[in-house]
């Protein structure tokens, strides 16, 4: 009977143990559990980007000091200041009127020491006839063509033409520096073309002649009484003025369009959009700025609209891609025209 007894103890200590370890076994897996629990519960809340407090002491540049935040301020005011110069610009452009009047010619105007007193041009003839040109341009001036004139030197004034749609010369500007004659009107306004050494149209030369019947001849000046091709062409003191004139040149522009030249030209006006880019007329340099950031996107789709594939043209695009990105121009969508011409190439 103790035997039994004593087999009965044993299987209740072993159920008890069984328990006991059941229990513990089970609390071991729940434990688990609760940490699988909460690590799924992580690894769901597991961001692809986050921003935490400080960065783990096995980081591999834990040891490379951050910079200062002096640095720091530096380089947020370097930003802000290119940021900035850039609003300005655009500002200007936008604020830049087809006419305007200001105070003082440019040092670089191509008339400036064509000189005559001015009090002998106040309350005279020429300064009411002057009055009235701006009066006209001021009233009628097309959209494409800005003039700005200059209060202390009245016979001077800068004019650029943007070149006309359909052209070779579209998108580019063309300067000219302008200047009343003495007896104007019976004689027409002086011209000089800012050519930056490039023969770009056939009127319009690399020495800055500029070839219209209306205006001047290859002399450089009109005698009155010579007769163009018609006689709408001739100079008429008592019917032309200066809003002809540059009217005048802006048809010139637009019919001096050769297909079989207009592949040269087209190069030649990249080159100089590149050098106005590097020396913009004085009083025009925001106009210029603002201009070339707008139509930097058309001119740079010129090259993968014609499958332009030379040599010599994809080093005129990178030329002209690396000077509007100095100007401002977020041009980089543009690249995928020289990966296209690099697998050719392969």
């Amino acid at each position: 009977m103790d035997q039994h007894i004593q087999s009965a103890s044993n299987i209740e200590n072993y159920r008890s143990k069984t328990n006991s370890e059941d229990l513990e076994i089970k609390t071991i897996f729940g434990e688990i559990e609760e940490i699988q629990d909460e690590v799924e519960k992580s690894y769901n809340r597991f961001r692809n980007f986050d921003i935490i407090s400080h960065p783990p002491l096995d980081h591999y540049y834990s040891n490379y000091r951050s910079k200062t935040n002096s640095e720091d301020l530096e380089i947020k005011t370097i930003f802000g200041e290119i940021e900035e110069t850039q609003d300005e610009v655009e500002k200007s452009y936008n604020r830049f009127r087809n006419f305007d009047i200001i105070s003082h010619p440019p040092l670089d105007h191509y008339y400036s020491n064509y000189m005559y007193p001015e009090k002998t041009i106040r309350g005279s003839s020429l300064s009411r006839r002057i009055e009235q040109e701006w009066s006209l341009l001021d009233e009628n001036m097309p959209n494409s063509i800005f003039v700005r004139a200059y209060q202390h030197r009245i016979d001077l004034l800068r004019a650029a033409i943007i070149g006309p749609p359909g052209t070779p010369y579209h998108h580019c500007l063309f300067f000219f520096d302008i200047c009343f004659p003495r007896n104007y009107p019976s004689t027409p306004p002086k011209l000089h073309y800012h050519s930056y050494n490039l023969d770009l149209n056939p009127s319009l030369r690399r020495d800055g002649k500029v070839c219209l019947t209306l205006c001047e001849t290859w002399f450089h000046r009109l005698k009155q009484n010579w007769l163009g091709s018609n006689n709408r062409e001739k100079w008429n003191p008592n019917e032309s003025n200066l809003l002809q004139v540059l009217r005048g040149i802006q048809n010139l522009i637009s019919s001096s369009n050769s297909r079989s030249l207009e592949h040269s030209r087209f190069m030649s006006t990249c080159e100089k959009m590149i050098r106005i880019l590097r020396q913009p007329p004085q009083d025009f340099q925001d106009f210029v700025a603002g201009h070339f950031r707008k139509r930097a996107h058309p001119v740079l789709l010129k090259f993968k609209e014609n499958n332009y594939d030379s040599k010599l043209m994809i080093d005129l695009f990178v030329r002209l891609f690396k000077a509007f990105e100095a100007n401002g121009a977020y041009c980089k969508h543009h690249l995928d025209f020289l990966k296209s011409r690099n697998l050719q190439n392969q």
